[in-house]
């Protein structure tokens, strides 16, 4: 496979919900082959699906075997996210390919990323992760919404993911985090952003796509001014302001004081309401009118419930 062929995979499982639709049409409007892996239940929901149902892993059964649960996460939403690693390297080894982009199924894109990526990492790099410069807290995150994994990188982090629950130093790291977010209340708790961040914190060959490179980068989260550095992009009624230049999207970078394209845009959590209206060109102007109208919902929302509870 040459470098202009690498394959964008989006895993989801257990449910076809309608957002995932614009992930994977914005991807494939722009790159030449899009995966989704899922399961039976979103089965015949893209054409280029790969059902995991059926498809057994003898490294995921291992770790399955020593993994303990350190979040307050769902078992079943906790189970899916360490899945989604060892059944990517599945496919990858099953398909023959060496190189993937990897997108969460609430990302949108808009660029070509073998064509605008592939150049920079290809030959320096394993795999790239998004990765906030502030780790205060035991925030200890590193994200694969949007990553590069080769089969080299992705083995490797899913053999560090079993030695982690195996090894003294770095169990005792796990346990200390988890420690740390029951004794000051916090929610979260150790999850595949907390190894992958260990495992890549000092790795050379692990690239950091957060960060700006040639006036580009990708979307940590459309709820926060962060993306590598703390209060980076400018932002409006609390999501960072987009402004879309010949159907591409903008951000106001304050560190750098100029204006930043971006490769995707990462709509996480209530922000994926926005998915439609990025998608679609006509709908774009209104993106923000969406927003208005979600923040109102909520607060509506709030203070009924202040109504009712204060009764």
């Amino acid at each position: 496979m040459n470098k202009s062929e690498i394959p964008v995979i989006i895993a989801h499982f257990n449910q076809q919900p309608n957002y995932l639709k614009f992930a994977l049409k914005s991807a494939a409007n722009f790159n030449k082959e899009v995966v989704l892996i899922g399961d039976n239940s979103n089965k015949g929901f893209w054409e280029n699906h790969w059902d995991i149902t059926s498809i057994g892993s003898e490294k995921y059964q291992a770790f399955q075997k020593c993994h303990v649960q350190m979040s307050y996460y769902s078992k079943k939403y906790e189970d899916s996210f360490w899945k989604r690693m060892f059944m990517l390297e599945e496919w990858m080894k099953k398909n023959d390919v060496q190189r993937v982009f990897l997108l969460d199924s609430d990302v949108i894109t808009f660029a070509n990323y073998s064509v605008e990526l592939a150049p920079i990492l290809f030959d320096n790099y394993i795999a790239s992760l998004m990765t906030c410069e502030n780790q205060d807290n035991f925030r200890w995150a590193s994200s694969c919404h949007f990553s590069y994994w080769t089969l080299e990188g992705l083995e490797d982090f899913t053999s560090f993911c079993i030695e982690a629950y195996h090894n003294k130093t770095i169990r005792e790291q796990l346990e200390t985090k988890w420690k740390w977010h029951n004794d000051h209340n916090k929610p979260g708790g150790v999850s595949e952003m907390t190894l992958l961040y260990l495992w890549s914190k000092n790795n050379s060959r692990v690239a950091n796509s957060s960060k700006v490179i040639n006036n580009m980068t990708v979307d940590h989260s459309i709820n926060t001014s962060t993306n590598y550095s703390d209060n980076e992009y400018q932002m409006q009624l609390g999501i960072k302001k987009i402004i879309f230049k010949n159907g591409i999207p903008y951000g106001f970078n304050k560190v750098l004081n100029k204006e930043i394209r971006f490769l995707c845009i990462h709509c996480q959590g209530t922000a994926k309401i926005l998915m439609r209206f990025f998608y679609d060109e006509k709908l774009r102007p209104f993106y923000l009118v969406a927003k208005f109208v979600e923040i109102i919902k909520t607060k509506t929302k709030f203070f009924i419930q202040e109504k009712i509870n204060k009764k």
